[in-house]
C-alpha cells in the first residue's frame, strides 16, 4: 500500500472503471462495497474462485450510510463488480 488505506495494486484479474458504462456490458453483477485490507481480502478471493472484478471508486456522499468507517481508516471506498473469467 503506497498511502494508509489504499490498496493500489491491483490484482491481475481486477481493473478500476473508467467510464460507468462499462458495468452495463459484460454480465458484470454488483458484489460488494468496501475498502482497505478487507478489499484486499474479497478481491483476492475472487480471484481464487475464477472471477474478474472491476472497481468503481465511490465518492463519502456516495456512501454516506456506512461511510464513517472508511473515513476514520482514510480508506479509498469501491463498488466492486464480478463475472466469470471468460
Amino acid at each position: 500500500m503506497e498511502e494508509k488505506g489504499d490498496w493500489s495494486c491491483f490484482p491481475p484479474h481486477c481493473r478500476v472503471m473508467r467510464d460507468p458504462r462499462e458495468r452495463e456490458h459484460g454480465d458484470w453483477r454488483e458484489s460488494v462495497i468496501s475498502g482497505g485490507e478487507h478489499l484486499k481480502r474479497v478481491l483476492d478471493e475472487y480471484g481464487e474462485l475464477g472471477f474478474e472484478c472491476l472497481l468503481e471508486e465511490l465518492s463519502e456522499k456516495d456512501v454516506e450510510g456506512c461511510a464513517k468507517c472508511f473515513k476514520l481508516a482514510e480508506e479509498r471506498v469501491y463498488r466492486v463488480y464480478v463475472r466469470p473469467k471468460h
